[in-house]
């Protein structure tokens, strides 16, 4: 049996996460996916200007495995260049590096907020979610809980000008007209956390959970207290992959 992959650590998220040639529509474009992992390669290596044996150190991995995630992401970068094609960052296999402000500090006070439908495991649709489950995190341990409601899906079922999620066609989930407003009630009962969990996820609340300051995982471990000691602990991979 093959060894699982092991997370790469990151220490950036970058502010903007698709790129594409002007002039021409997203519908007409190809696409290259850059994963998160490589991105921090590339920043590490060709923008900070560390050797690979210090980009590697960084990311927790070894020299071999940084020059293959390092060439990887050249590779596409020159594909996307000379083919013309749309670049889109997201997913992979990574967690956050200690120090960046997301990721754990044994004496980080912070609250995070999971969504949830039961108030014991995370729901598959963060818009769908009528309930978040808050814990308050004192000395990197759980000190608390309490449970809040939600605006969702079902609170703006009933309004008329609720149309459909989706965006222009080829745009990701969460961008049409009226979903910054859905969002933001969706956000503004938990303004006072600086994460939230959950097990899906469209672009559009991804992004605007992001410009409140607020970071959003998307993860595959159903019960809520078993993902926030995981990433307390520094071991909860976000699958950026399941955001649509």
């Amino acid at each position: 049996m093959p060894r699982p992959t092991r997370c790469r650590r990151i220490g950036f998220i970058p502010g903007v996460t698709y790129y594409k040639p002007a002039g021409i529509p997203l519908r007409f474009l190809a696409e290259v996916r850059l994963a998160l992992e490589e991105m921090e390669a590339v920043r590490l290596c060709d923008y900070e200007g560390f050797e690979q044996g210090a980009g590697a150190e960084r990311m927790g991995v070894s020299r071999p495995t940084f020059q293959r995630v390092l060439w990887s992401a050249r590779r596409k970068i020159a594909d996307a260049l000379v083919g013309g094609k749309a670049i889109r960052i997201q997913g992979g296999n990574y967690a956050f590096s200690p120090g960046t402000g997301i990721t754990r500090k044994e004496d980080q006070n912070m609250k995070i907020a999971a969504a949830t439908e039961d108030g014991v495991t995370l729901s598959q649709h963060f818009g769908r979610a009528p309930w978040y489950m808050v814990l308050m995190v004192e000395n990197g341990k759980v000190a608390g809980k309490e449970k809040r409601e939600k605006a969702g899906h079902h609170t703006f079922a009933a309004q008329a000008e609720h149309g459909p999620h989706e965006g222009s066609a080829g745009a990701p989930h969460g961008f049409d007209a009226g979903a910054g407003v859905r969002h933001g009630a969706m956000i503004a009962n938990i303004l006072d956390c600086q994460v939230v969990l959950t097990g899906g996820m469209g672009w559009g609340a991804f992004e605007n959970l992001k410009q409140k300051g607020i970071h959003a995982i998307v993860t595959d471990v159903q019960n809520i207290d078993e993902a926030v000691k995981l990433y307390l602990e520094g071991k909860l991979p976000n699958l950026m992959e399941r955001l649509h």
